[in-house]
This record gives C-alpha cells, structure tokens and sequence, in this order.
C-alpha cells in the first residue's frame, strides 16, 4: 500500500513524458528535414573553384595584355629611334614632306591596330571568364533544385 502513492505517481509521470515527447515529435515533423550538407558543401566548393578559374583567365588575361603592351612598346620605340636617325642623317634640307606624311599616317595606323589587338585580347579574356561563372551559375541553379526536392 505504501507503494500505491508511488505508483501513481510514477504513472502520471510517465504519461506527461508520453505526452511531451509525443508533442515534440510534432514540432519536429513540421520543421523541413536539413538538405544534404555533403552536397551542398561539395556544391559551394565547385562554386569557390569556378571563381577561381574564372580569377586565373582574367589574370591571365591581363598579363597577356601587359607583355604585347611592352612589345608594342619597344617596338615602338625602335622604329622611333630609327625615323629620328634617318631624319637626322637626312639634314633639313632634305626632309620630304610627303614621306613624313606618309610615316605618320603608318604610325597611325600601327597605333589603332595595337589598340584594336590589345582590346580584343581583353575581351577574349573576359568573354572566356564570364563563361565559366555562367556555366557554374548554371550548373548551381539545378544543384538547388535538386537539393530543395
């Protein structure tokens, strides 16, 4: 008989424990089930290497441009120092107008063609670049769906 009070309560004390993980299986089934962090992870690595690579084309990129700058440069530079020591042989006297107009105009010329190659080595760079984070954003995007449902 002393045990009767015990009981009882070792009973209700076991139904409120019933009753409380009963209701925290309930919140639980409403919380959304946690997404494949494997994947996910895996998913954020392959977008940390997309930017990388696309970091090392426009690098790339870039440093292409600064070599064909400096080559432009000294070329520049020795068909610069040429034109002076002919003019210079040449005296005054006898420069041709027609001939200086016709260097500057190829001086032109080679000038845009070096502006026109060295724009378009940029764009190469960023074109091949944006591509690569085009086709990681891309690949992401069904990543997401595919980890959501």
């Amino acid at each position: 008989m002393a045990d009767q009070p015990f009981n009882a309560a070792f009973g209700q004390a076991q139904q409120q424990m019933q009753k409380a993980a009963e209701e925290f299986g309930r919140m639980f089934k409403a919380v959304p089930a946690m997404p494949d962090m494997a994947g996910a992870m895996a998913s954020y690595q392959r977008n940390l290497d997309a930017l990388a690579q696309a970091n090392r084309i426009a690098i790339e990129g870039v440093q292409a441009v600064m070599r064909r700058q400096a080559e432009v440069v000294q070329q520049t530079m020795a068909e610069l120092a040429e034109t002076v020591k002919t003019l210079s042989g040449a005296g005054i006297a006898k420069v041709d107008p027609a001939k200086n107009a016709e260097a500057i105009k190829d001086a032109y010329a080679k000038a845009v063609s070096h502006s026109k190659e060295l724009a378009d080595l940029m764009q190469r760079a960023n074109t091949e670049a944006t591509e690569v984070l085009h086709k990681r954003v891309s690949a992401a995007l069904d990543e997401a769906k595919a980890l959501a449902g």
